[in-house]
């Protein structure tokens, strides 16, 4: 092959590496984009972020929100609580919150191409955490979501909420 060639098939070799990543995140972009509805329409990434944050709590009101958690729970999930209790998806799994109820407010939410994040204040009721009661006062709170594999799934999440 002559010189010339050579260089060329490198160029369009290396050009393809370097583009395949960006398209493919690109796509999946587009794919996190399109999977935004709710009842059917597209919604904002604002509407979106309270949708994931509702589904988490939502969640955890159930007798046993194990089963609805783990596929929701990205495998790289950590909490840090104010209490500084860390824990990764399999220990959160083994001992999840319990909500009675809760009220949401403050939101803001940020978008990346396949991340969400939203910070809120929450006001829970009857909040249970590893056998502590939580106080109802409203609370700073923060969730990480990452859209990979065709879902949403948390990534993080944060409370500011300190036992009763």
């Amino acid at each position: 092959m002559k010189p010339q060639r050579v260089l060329i098939t490198a160029a369009v070799t290396i050009m393809l590496a370097c583009a395949t990543p960006a398209l493919a995140s690109a796509d999946t972009a587009k794919q996190a984009t399109a999977s935004m509805k709710l009842n059917g329409k597209q919604v904002s990434s604002a509407a979106w972020g309270r949708h994931l944050v509702a589904t988490f709590l939502d969640m955890l009101k159930a007798d046993d929100p194990t089963p609805a958690l783990k596929p929701f729970l990205n495998p790289a999930f950590q909490i840090q609580r104010t209490n500084g209790v860390r824990q990764d998806k399999a220990s959160y799994l083994a001992k999840p919150a319990y909500l009675a109820g809760y009220k949401l407010s403050q939101f803001r939410v940020t978008r990346g191409a396949t991340t969400i994040v939203a910070t809120y204040w929450i006001t829970v009721q009857g909040s249970i955490i590893e056998g502590a009661t939580y106080t109802a006062a409203p609370n700073p709170s923060i969730a990480t979501f990452q859209f990979d594999n065709g879902k949403w799934t948390m990534l993080s999440y944060a409370n500011f909420n300190k036992p009763s």
